[in-house]
């Protein structure tokens, strides 16, 4: 029983309701009074008598009340008469004792069993069979007749947001779109369903229409001008009612009564004892199926402005006054669904279910006398509108058997408040975390993870410092050897037979440099000749400066050109190229932090740089024994790292065929020989990786790197050694030794997050138990975990993090995007831990399609399964582009950190470049 649900009373009409159309918007309640009267109740008094509108001689067919407030206009069609009646002079009337009159708009136009208003009043469109009449809603004036459907219609409604826009659907399982100003027909869809369309709803915030099917199926559509009128959504109602209804009984029969079971085992391996035993007295498959046709849709509205919250206290810098970030934190209007069994609240930008009421339950009824409940068990027909109060609904129910109308009163599923206490609990929740380091030290692992784990306090800017014994304080020094060269070796024996002494003139040694006799070169001509080509980086050579302080660096480049915030999506092609001579499939592609090179690993077991401006000519690194499914950059750009399906990752370096240093073993590789190689056998302490490493990154400004490899994160801290040997090039004096590991309670790790561009404690793991753990490296313990993100795993978690060009407010770091193959893309918020945004258009079903933000925030750009790459705005919703240039599936995206273009790889072997209008 849902105590936010209210019944206020039934009211008894002068037939069975259900087959004919009534009309609530709020504040007012017109429902057949008499057969041949309207009789319109006030929702704030229904106790007094209601206002009967009598000027029919035949049977009431439909009813509807107009659009604007003021004045409230009402229409009653029958099949002599279709009348507009103006509700404020009709009560004048009735307090005068005049007789009520009407206009008479329409004479003897046939049943009419539907109609409905135009957004400011004007027109009336009635449904009669198979056409619409369209009729002045001033006069006696028959503006048009639409046609073009073969079956009958079931409802016409005109667009809020364009008034000339009219959209119909029918029992043939089309809808259409009409613009009655020019007396065309815009758009006509092919049959979408095999059961009739019978319920619509416009969105007032967003020009959308949402059409109900009988088989239990919500289609919500575009209806913005150029977007082709495609659909966004298709919500499953019938799955989503047997699985609140499972849940309900599971939930009522969990409470534990005999003995319980403490088991070890993940939570993938263990039994059920739900399953085990019989629920209740009657299964599921026992109940009488109500069904799930969909009656009625309303799309709710919220007050314009959104949530205000107060930042003057705040540093500018802490300020957060994002229009991105708050546009996409703003409380989201609800998509009302009634069914023949059930009431749904939905969330309209993510389609998560907020409220759900089985009609079956019984619902209280309190008289002040007596409480006694009330079942409706099934519904014939269902009305949903607001009134004054935005946060309550009010749901019209007409029973199937009965000529009554229950009338209830319903809590909105996503009330204004809510969001401002979120916000509120963060603001109180980040004045609280501001601890100096003196007393986060003092604090023990229990204490920092017990404020870790609060909801609210979950950002990935942390403003709690390190902990003594934070497994980030980690470092690895490597000691370095003395010199040998100034060293007496032992062995060695002079002419002299003295021991201790190193020979010099041998006829082979090998030194840093081999000066030239000189006898091949051609003689000098000229003795001296002035430098005259002095560039940047020269002339920071030049003066001895390092390499990281020209303007060949990341923070040279940064001082140099930011990414612009306001520009268009990357949408017109500027480059194609194919990796190899061969068709050979990319899985993966990322920029350099500085924006000069790009990485992508091949199925050809191998990853190649390239430089940037795109050209065909790249550098391959070989090394792996399998697919190479991962790789990235470090922060300083300087270093590679691939992860690859032969249980091996390795980390490269620009212009060297070798790589610097491959982890093979999962604890450390400090064992060597006397020739300094790795062990040919791996140890018990050390084991080689169990599965494959699926994902490899640097963490923490370059200072760890995070691998996975089945269900386990590992954490290494590393050093690299640049040295070079001429002969035993094949030995690398690089190390690596674990940190720390985490083993999720999943199978395996399929996707991987963390922030390498700026010192952040969180690390976001996905698995195949539908999950999304989140680490806490500073406390090094998992401190949430989001259960069933996605029907299916997901396979790539992508967060806010920006670029070195682009800064944002602390709030815009805490969104991150997941997808996953047979399912959409989802925004979440960290902070909250609940979903923002969904974007649904693009084809994944099978392959792991990548997914990429754009440095300024505004865009998310994803691959697809049918050889396109789509370009959303992250506000909206709706893709704004669809670029069709590749051949095969777009596996991967990435965005340029320093300029707006876009990189799109496919399994065919090819890359493309993007860019915007004003850089192409």
């Amino acid at each position: 029983m849902d105590p936010e649900l209210r019944y206020i009373q039934s009211v008894r009409a002068a037939f069975n309701p259900a087959y004919t159309q009534l009309a609530t918007d709020g504040l007012y309640l017109a429902i057949p009074h008499t057969r041949c009267s309207v009789g319109v109740w006030s929702l704030q008094h229904l106790s007094f008598k209601p206002l009967e509108l009598e000027g029919h001689r035949k049977i009431l067919t439909s009813i509807s009340l107009g659009s604007r407030s003021s004045p409230k206009l009402l229409c009653s069609a029958a099949e002599d008469y279709v009348i507009v009646w103006n509700l404020l002079k009709a009560r004048q009337m009735v307090d005068k004792g005049m007789q009520i009159r009407g206009q008479i708009i329409g004479t003897a136009l046939g049943h009419i069993h539907y109609c409905s208003f135009s957004p400011d009043d004007k027109l009336v469109a009635a449904c009669c069979g198979a056409d619409v009449i369209i009729l002045d809603a001033s006069t006696e004036h028959h503006v048009a007749t639409v046609e073009g459907h073969t079956s009958k219609l079931t409802s016409a409604q005109f667009c809020p947001h364009y008034s000339a826009t009219l959209v119909t659907i029918s029992e043939d399982r089309t809808f259409k779109v009409w613009n009655i100003e020019d007396f065309s027909l815009i758009y006509q869809s092919p049959i979408l369903t095999a059961s009739p369309f019978i319920s619509m709803a416009m969105n007032l915030t967003q020009p959308q229409v949402a059409i109900g099917t009988a088989d239990g199926q919500v289609r919500v559509f575009d209806l913005t001008d150029g977007k082709g009128f495609r659909q966004l959504h298709q919500i499953g109602v019938d799955k989503i009612v047997r699985k609140q209804k499972t849940a309900q009984q599971y939930s009522s029969t969990s409470s534990p009564t005999g003995p319980v079971t403490i088991s070890s085992k993940p939570t993938w391996k263990r039994v059920d004892q739900n399953e085990m035993e019989p629920v209740g007295d009657q299964s599921l498959e026992d109940e009488a199926e109500a069904g799930c046709s969909v009656l009625g849709l309303y799309f709710t509205f919220l007050p314009q402005g959104g949530v205000e919250v107060d930042n003057s206290s705040k540093p500018v810098f802490l300020q957060h006054k994002s229009t991105v970030v708050q546009d996409l934190l703003s409380s989201s209007p609800m998509l009302v669904v009634g069914t023949t069994g059930a009431m749904i609240q939905i969330n309209a930008k993510t389609l998560d279910v907020c409220k759900f009421w089985d009609l079956q339950d019984p619902v209280q009824i309190d008289n002040g006398l007596v409480t006694e409940n009330v079942s409706i068990n099934a519904a014939g027909a269902v009305y949903i509108s607001q009134g004054a109060n935005v946060q309550k609904l009010w749901c019209i129910v007409c029973g199937h058997f009965q000529n009554t109308v229950h009338i209830l009163e319903w809590c909105h599923g996503s009330a204004v408040d809510e969001v401002t206490s979120d916000l509120d609990n963060l603001e109180v929740s980040e004045q609280g975390s501001n601890l100096p380091s003196w007393a986060v030290n003092s604090l023990d692992t229990n204490d920092l993870l017990t404020m870790a784990q609060k909801a609210d306090e979950l950002t990935v800017l942390s403003n709690v410092a390190l902990a003594e014994n934070s497994p980030l304080r980690s470092e690895l020094v490597f000691k370095q050897k003395e010199d040998t060269r100034t060293k007496k070796q032992k062995g060695y024996l002079t002419p002299n037979k003295k021991p201790g002494q190193r020979i010099e003139d041998q006829p082979l040694t090998f030194k840093t440099n081999v000066k030239s006799s000189g006898y091949t070169a051609s003689p000098r001509n000229t003795m001296f000749k002035p430098r005259t080509d002095f560039s940047s980086s020269a002339s920071a050579a030049s003066r001895g400066l390092p390499k990281s302080a020209s303007s060949g660096s990341v923070v040279g480049k940064m001082n140099q050109k930011q990414y612009p915030t306001d520009c268009s999506a990357p949408s017109v092609l500027q480059t194609k190229i194919n990796v190899a001579e061969r068709p050979t499939p990319i899985h993966c592609v990322r920029f350099s932090d500085d924006g000069q090179s790009l990485a992508c690993g091949l199925a050809n077991k191998s990853a190649q740089m390239f430089s940037m401006p795109l050209t065909g000519k790249g550098s391959s690194y070989v090394g792996h024994d399998h697919t190479v499914s991962c790789v990235n950059w470090s922060h300083d750009s300087n270093w590679l790292i691939s992860s690859s399906d032969d249980r091996t990752a390795c980390v490269w370096g620009k212009g060297r065929a070798e790589p610097l240093m491959t982890f093979t073993t999962t604890a450390n590789n400090l064992s060597v020989d006397k020739e300094g190689a790795q062990p040919q056998k791996p140890s018990k302490d050390n084991p080689p990786f169990p599965r494959e490493v699926k994902f490899g990154r640097f963490y923490y400004m370059d200072k760890f790197i995070l691998l996975t490899s089945g269900s386990t994160l590992f954490m290494y801290k590393y050093h690299l050694d640049l040295t070079k040997q001429d002969i035993k090039r094949y030995l690398s004096k690089s190390r690596y030794k674990l940190v720390t590991s985490f083993s999720l309670e999943t199978q395996q790790i399929t996707a991987l997050s963390a922030v390498n561009g700026f010192y952040s404690y969180l690390v976001l793991c996905a698995g195949t138990n539908k999950c999304i753990e989140i680490q806490d490296m500073n406390v090094g313990q998992t401190v949430r975990t989001m259960t069933d993100v996605h029907t299916k795993p997901a396979h790539v978690i992508c967060q806010n993090e920006g670029s070195t060009f682009t800064s944002h407010p602390p709030d815009a770091y805490n969104l991150f995007v997941t997808a996953a193959a047979g399912d959409c893309i989802k925004l979440w918020d960290i902070r909250t831990n609940r979903c923002v945004r969904r974007y649904e258009g693009h084809l994944n079903r099978v392959y792991p399609c990548g997914v990429d933000l754009s440095p300024c925030g505004r865009y998310l750009a994803t691959g697809s399964e049918d050889r396109s790459t789509y370009i959303y705005d992250i506000r909206t919703g709706t893709y704004c582009h669809k670029l069709t240039d590749h051949t095969d599936v777009v596996s991967d995206v990435a965005f340029h950190p320093k300029y707006p273009q876009l990189l799109s790889c496919s399994l065919a072997g090819k890359l493309v470049l993007y860019a915007d209008k004003l850089s192409s």
